[in-house]
């Protein structure tokens, strides 16, 4: 191969793969840099965070790493205008299958970190003062590790 032909080859990957990276969409984005510590709040057996949906939602959220999806409560979900709407999925809960209307959020942010396009489900899950679970539909988005004896939730 000539090397007029390798830079041809070489130049034509280099577009290809700056346009496969430029159509795929940011999983998240971050407010302090690469990295930042969030606050968390509860005794230690559980966690909550403060959180921001669809920017006009800022409340309180239990945090679960074991939560397939993030969780609105129906009262939250009415402050946001969020109805539920045809979508649903079969939550497997501790007191069994529950079917539960799917959504997708515009924005979720905790601590500065923003995601988008964040599948949420309505649910009763958990009681006020709680608006709903910060789950792995958005932590996904992210590294993030806990840290129990400071109290903070990294994400990265």
């Amino acid at each position: 191969m000539t090397a007029r032909r390798r830079s041809a080859v070489l130049a034509v990957a280099l577009a290809a793969a700056l346009v496969a990276a430029a159509a795929r969409p940011a999983p998240a984005a971050w407010a302090y840099g690469s990295e930042s510590e969030i606050a968390l709040e509860g005794s230690g057996s559980t966690w909550q965070v403060r959180a921001t949906v669809n920017g006009r939602l800022t409340g309180l959220f239990l945090l679960d790493t074991g939560a397939t999806f993030c969780v609105l409560t129906p009262a939250a979900a009415r402050r946001l205008g969020l109805a539920p709407g045809d979508r649903q999925v079969l939550l497997r809960t501790a007191n069994g299958p529950v079917a539960a209307p799917l959504v997708e959020l515009g924005t979720v942010e905790v601590g500065g970190n923003r995601a988008q396009g964040v599948e949420a489900v309505i649910q009763p899950a958990v009681e006020a003062p709680l608006d709903g679970i910060i789950g792995l539909t958005f932590l996904n988005r992210f590294s993030y590790s806990i840290i129990p004896s400071r109290r903070v939730l990294r994400l990265r």
